[in-house]
């Protein structure tokens, strides 16, 4: 008997076996399951290996398994919870580590936007203080009698009075905007401003928008497959065909993932 399995019930005790042994036992192809679920076969034979190394961790591989499980008659959520008992800790606690960051990163972001609103009010309040001292200014005469009025011919001067220009915020911030389109059916997680929104198997042609304001993370399970638009501007290329991919994408770091 091999060191897989289990004495008792006679199946394989490491979740990535199990999978394989369900699949050919069904006589199915991981070609078959990379074509119903969108997911790459390299993934797939990774699951099966047991290398989470080569996935891309947190909800994203959680996914994979139960995709897989699904496709070969085990119980999703049961075959899910099994695999992730037996990756390594600091795998486990992917999620815990992101949350920590993105709680961090949205710090930093609501302290620059009490920055901006505090340098917005400057700029306004400079403008309304100088035009009420020029007016307490113009009620002081320096004698008893009132100043003559100038002749009815004569212009009268006013002052010209000029405003600093309100600080131009960079362009690189705001929120974000962003279409999702494949151009074949592809498998989509998406996170805006550290929340969980999306994560199925979108088909060719389909389209969904989003808007956020701090930041997204898009994993894509077959990038050669995937299209998008940031801002009304089209997106580049995440990579090559049935490659998984990950973009963290911010309104400082936005532009770099437009098409040249």
């Amino acid at each position: 008997m091999s060191r897989e399995d289990n004495p008792q019930l006679g199946t394989p005790t490491d979740v990535g076996a199990r999978l394989r042994v369900a699949r050919e036992a069904q006589q199915i192809s991981l070609r078959q399951i990379a074509e119903t679920t969108k997911i790459s076969i390299s993934a797939l034979e990774a699951v099966e290996e047991n290398d989470v190394a080569q996935l891309p961790g947190g909800i994203f591989t959680r996914a994979f398994v139960r995709s897989y499980a699904a496709e070969v008659g085990l119980d999703p959520e049961e075959t899910m919870r099994e695999f992730v008992a037996q990756v390594p800790a600091e795998e486990i606690n992917e999620d815990k580590k992101y949350d920590n960051q993105s709680h961090e990163h949205d710090l930093f972001q609501s302290q620059q936007r009490m920055a901006r609103t505090v340098l917005k009010l400057v700029a306004i309040g400079l403008p309304v203080a100088g035009l009420l001292l020029y007016l307490g200014t113009r009620g002081v005469t320096t004698g008893t009698d009132a100043p003559e009025p100038p002749p009815a011919s004569a212009p009268v001067e006013r002052p010209v009075r000029t405003e600093p220009p309100a600080p131009a915020e960079p362009m690189s911030q705001g929120s974000l905007t962003i279409v999702l389109r494949p151009r074949a059916d592809c498998w989509v997680s998406l996170r805006v401003d550290g929340e969980s929104v999306f994560e199925r198997v979108m088909r060719a042609g389909e389209r969904e928008s989003y808007e956020a304001d701090d930041e997204i993370v898009l994993n894509v399970g077959d990038a050669g497959a995937f299209a998008f638009a940031i801002n009304q501007q089209v997106g580049r290329s995440l990579g090559a065909s049935g490659q998984v991919m990950t973009a963290v994408i911010t309104p400082q770091n936005y532009t770099s993932f437009l098409a040249r």
